[in-house]
């Protein structure tokens, strides 16, 4: 179910309706976890059961860790839930892309390991709901946030429909919080969650998708053109590439906006950027912050000397591009980018991912 068919505009409408039915907030939470998960089935099937295990998993990992008697069985509950959550991602993207590099190995040796490569379906938003669900157990064993005493309300936090297909990373001191209060289908948030959305169609569906065509012409055989369309091209893929997922984000975002309830903006105009650093800080916040939070700090950071702060570095950027995906020209752009990330210095705060959430 896209964000642009038929099929999602009448499943809107009707949640929307359902909820301004109901009035009592757990109604209405119930009828957007529903929503959810009745989304994701139409978008991918028996995978919704990923989701549900994701969900619970994270859940309960949470609980135990915040009445965990000690410091060494709090930790050990974490690297438990991290290898739970983590495996199902690791083995639907990855594990064709691990057995290549293993059948590349031996060659030298002109020995061939005779591994299975699977014909895997990736389920749609894997990544995302995964990395909510991981900053959840995260923040629990750091002590920012209480675990979720609702496991209705916390299982909407994972499946909220509008961030699943294409973002943001949305956490759960972000989310959570606004479930205390009943959402409102006020005429503001109408006005302000359209007005988004139609922001993002015009981006996605009109600019990006009328780029497309040109740049694929262009760049499907570039060494028979003059160097103005190669420029031309790059330009216009540059375009393409900002509009495409911005768009995305705008339409969840202002979907989001119709009831009230907020998610952490994605963009902070990255090509006004003054420098790579800035740009990279402008650019996927959710993610970017992500990685600051859960793997660049939690292996040190800054705070063990250069050499060890170029390692963090390294390593933060390598999983940064093994996350946009599974092939050797992330893992180069990932390991030969990390100049411009410098996750020590935290966001402006006009555009904070940890403070900012979509108002406009």
């Amino acid at each position: 179910m896209q964000f642009n068919s038929i099929e999602f505009f009448i499943f809107l409408i009707t949640v929307l309706i359902l909820i301004n039915c109901l009035r009592k907030s757990h109604y209405q939470q119930a009828i957007l976890l529903g929503g959810s998960y009745v989304f994701y089935w139409t978008t991918s099937n028996y995978f919704v059961i990923l989701l549900l295990f994701i969900t619970i998993i994270s859940f309960q990992s949470g609980e135990i860790i915040y009445r965990a008697s000690n410091q060494v069985r709090k930790k050990i509950v974490l690297a438990i839930a991290l290898v739970s959550l983590l495996i199902p991602l690791g083995f639907f993207k990855y594990y064709n892309f691990g057995i290549e590099i293993l059948h590349q190995i031996p060659l030298p040796l002109n020995y061939y390991l005779n591994l299975p490569v699977l014909g895997l379906i990736l389920p749609i938003g894997i990544s995302f709901f995964t990395f909510s669900a991981i900053s959840y157990v995260f923040d629990i064993y750091r002590g920012t946030i209480q675990p979720e005493k609702k496991f209705y309300k916390y299982a909407l936090f994972v499946s909220y429909f509008p961030h699943l297909l294409a973002g943001p990373i949305v956490r759960a001191g972000q989310f959570l919080p606004q479930l205390k209060n009943r959402v409102s289908l006020s005429p503001d948030n109408l006005k302000t969650g359209v007005t988004i959305m139609l922001w993002g169609f015009v981006k996605k569906f009109v600019i990006a998708d009328n780029c497309a065509p040109i740049v694929n012409a262009i760049f499907a055989n570039p060494t028979s053109l003059s160097s103005p369309y190669i420029v031309i091209g790059t330009v216009l893929f540059g375009i393409q590439i900002y509009c495409d997922f911005s768009g995305y984000i705008d339409i969840a975002l202002g979907i989001a906006e119709l009831i009230g309830l907020h998610l952490p903006q994605n963009f902070f105009r990255p090509y006004l950027s003054k420098s790579p650093t800035e740009f990279w800080r402008r650019w996927n916040i959710t993610l970017s912050s992500f990685i600051r939070d859960y793997v660049y700090i939690p292996l040190g950071g800054n705070r063990k000397g250069k050499i060890w702060t170029y390692f963090n570095l390294e390593i933060s950027m390598l999983l940064c591009g093994l996350w946009h995906g599974a092939a050797w020209n992330f893992v180069i752009w990932g390991g030969t980018t990390e100049f411009c990330y410098r996750p020590i210095n935290l966001l402006p705060n006009e555009w904070d991912h940890s403070q900012n959430y979509c108002h406009h």
